[in-house]
């Protein structure tokens, strides 16, 4: 290998012309880096900006999505406890003394030679009232 100790730069017109060429090249090169870079930092965060968005969104719809879950698991319920109320009342009209005893006293049907009384303190509707 060569020694650099003993080289001398010239200072000259053209060394310095060419020494300024290169810096002013160096110059150019480092600012189109410094554009790139920036163009390339100002994609990422518009990309990062929109996924976030995305992922934001997606968690708002999600717990919307939770609370209708909940409000049907309530409807859901109460239907199932109508359901089977009505289920059984359906079982008790299948009944034939339940369906007499109800039609005699909601609607004061009587048998051939029965008297029926209705006091004011009678206040019951139902059969399964009383």
């Amino acid at each position: 290998m060569a020694k650099k100790g003993n080289v001398t730069h010239l200072n000259n017109d053209y060394t310095r012309q060419v020494a300024a060429a290169h810096t002013e090249t160096k110059q150019l090169l480092a600012k189109r880096r410094r554009k790139r870079a920036v163009i390339m930092a100002a994609f990422f965060i518009v990309v990062f900006l929109g996924l976030g968005a995305q992922i934001i969104h997606t968690k708002i719809a999600m717990g919307e999505t939770t609370q209708q879950i909940s409000n049907r698991k309530t409807r859901l319920g109460s239907t199932k406890k109508t359901s089977s109320r009505l289920q059984e009342h359906v079982e008790l009209l299948n009944n034939k003394s339940y369906l007499e005893k109800l039609i005699r006293s909601k609607y004061y049907y009587s048998k051939s030679g029965e008297t029926i009384y209705s006091l004011p303190t009678d206040k019951a509707s139902d059969v399964t009232a009383k």
